[in-house]
């Protein structure tokens, strides 16, 4: 052979190589195909759930003949999906199976009856929602006729029956559960049951008191749901799940939360799995700015638990940011701990400290001469002083948050007559061994706004924090109760 016929034969081996290669074709792992007229032409998304989000995936444009096509290379995680209007309206939900390539056609677009193929999960959810759609008109015809009923007794038998209508629905829910204990929509199942759950309890364990029954249902809210499976977050019901637990379960104290609260953590795919990221930015973000006083405490004992000198790839640098503002916002007026010292000076320009102060009760006020709010709560704070207050041993140290404005504040406590008080401005120089920290009162007490109050004991340490002036009567009248 010589050196043309071997030339040519190379190069009719790298020529059909390349026809191979142009020819190959990667076959996604995921083909999703939804058909109905009303999709002809129109814009739809593949949307999923995110926990208590919704996150837009993927769009595609219908054909001519109403098909939808969703094609992606690698698989969904498995969970409760979407398809999507254009305008965020939901046209249909349905569950991403470990077999993601199916078809679901809506054979009636009025009532949106659908037909599966190659989906036995989704025919399974399919005939869930066929069932609960009828037992929900069943409810919500009962309802109804609930309304209309004049007596106990009446009330009591559509009660009745309202309660074997959703006991129908936890039965199946159960019994689908038993039957298929790890798929998908198991899953949802399991977090959508109702607190007192007592199905699948065996008949020989025995529940003689209410704390008996409470107990076993605290101990079994969360069975068969394991914290690293990423499921969870493709999953509407993971919060509510999870708040329904701690309001019904968990006693309403820093320590009892936080126990709690690491329990779950510690059970996740930490440190760089999903569901870790997700819960313990969700328990961060709720305790951040917790609705109840002193329960900010748990934000940090989560941040010094799992985010203090601790690296994730996933964190952001705003959520960085955001934790080292939190925590140097908190951290020195904590409910429970003792007051960080003021350094004031008073009007005759003494030196007066918080810790100087010796009183039963001690009220700081921190509040602006120029505030508008101040103006209004200043007052009503000085009346509840004179008619309540001051008979109980509190004494009012008030602080001048804004010393650009001395005039008006001495203005201010001529007319408002506040000056049995203990009024006090930051002092320009501190002396003594004591850092730039030490004496950021803004900082140490959270002062972002004014008017901001705070109720100490007689050692000085937070009793309560941020809440309107007669609430501070309130509880100083319990603690009066106690004493």
């Amino acid at each position: 052979m010589n050196i043309q016929s071997i030339f040519y034969s190379f190069l009719v081996f790298i020529t059909s190589f390349s026809v191979l290669a142009q020819t190959k074709k990667i076959v996604p792992q995921s083909q999703i195909e939804f058909q109905s007229p009303e999709y002809s032409n129109k814009m739809y998304y593949l949307a999923s759930h995110y926990g208590k989000y919704q996150t837009l995936l993927d769009s595609v444009k219908g054909t001519a003949e109403g098909k939808l096509v969703f094609k992606k290379d690698q698989k969904y995680v498995e969970g409760l999906y979407m398809l999507v209007t254009t305008d965020k309206k939901i046209e249909l939900e349905f569950m991403m199976d470990t077999n993601q390539k199916f078809n679901i056609q809506v054979t009636n677009p009025s009532d949106k009856t659908l037909a599966v193929t190659n989906s036995v999960l989704n025919q399974d959810f399919n005939t869930f929602n066929s069932f609960f759609k009828t037992k929900m008109e069943g409810i919500k015809s009962l309802e109804k006729n609930l309304a209309d009923k004049k007596t106990k007794q009446d009330s009591a038998v559509v009660i009745k029956d309202l309660k074997k209508i959703q006991n129908e629905i936890n039965v199946y829910k159960n019994g689908y559960i038993q039957a298929n204990p790890s798929n998908t929509l198991a899953l949802l199942f399991k977090m959508s049951q109702p607190v007192d759950n007592f199905l699948n309890k065996p008949t020989e364990e025995k529940l003689a008191t209410k704390t008996d029954s409470i107990a076993y249902l605290k101990k079994h809210f969360f069975d068969g749901i394991d914290f690293k499976d990423n499921r969870l977050l493709r999953n509407p019901f993971l919060e509510n799940r999870i708040s329904t637990y701690f309001n019904t379960f968990v006693p309403v104290t820093p320590e009892a939360v936080t126990s709690e609260i690491s329990q779950i953590l510690n059970q996740t795919d930490q440190p760089n799995g999903d569901v870790f990221k997700y819960l313990s930015l969700h328990f961060v973000d709720l305790y951040s700015e917790p609705k109840i006083m002193g329960m900010d405490r748990v934000f940090i004992n989560i941040y010094n638990t799992y985010f203090k000198n601790k690296e994730y790839a996933w964190l952001q640098l705003k959520q960085k940011e955001f934790f080292k503002f939190k925590v140097s916002s908190i951290k020195d007026n904590l409910v429970g701990d003792k007051g960080r010292n003021l350094f004031m000076l008073n009007q005759d320009q003494k030196r007066i400290d918080l810790y100087d102060v010796k009183a039963k009760y001690t009220v700081i006020a921190f509040w602006d001469p120029t505030c508008g709010h101040c103006a209004t709560e200043i007052p009503k704070m000085h009346q509840l002083y004179e008619t309540e207050w001051k008979q109980k041993g509190v004494v009012v140290f008030a602080v001048n948050n804004n010393t650009n404005e001395m005039v008006k504040w001495k203005e201010f406590i001529e007319k408002e007559k506040l000056s049995d008080w203990t009024n006090v401005y930051p002092a320009p120089v501190v002396t003594g061994n004591y850092t730039k920290e030490d004496v950021d009162f803004q900082t140490l007490y959270n002062v972002r706004q004014t008017p901001v109050i705070y109720l100490l004991d007689q050692d000085k340490k937070i009793i309560a924090k941020k809440v309107g002036p007669e609430n501070y009567s309130k509880i100083i009248e319990q603690l009066e109760k106690k004493n």
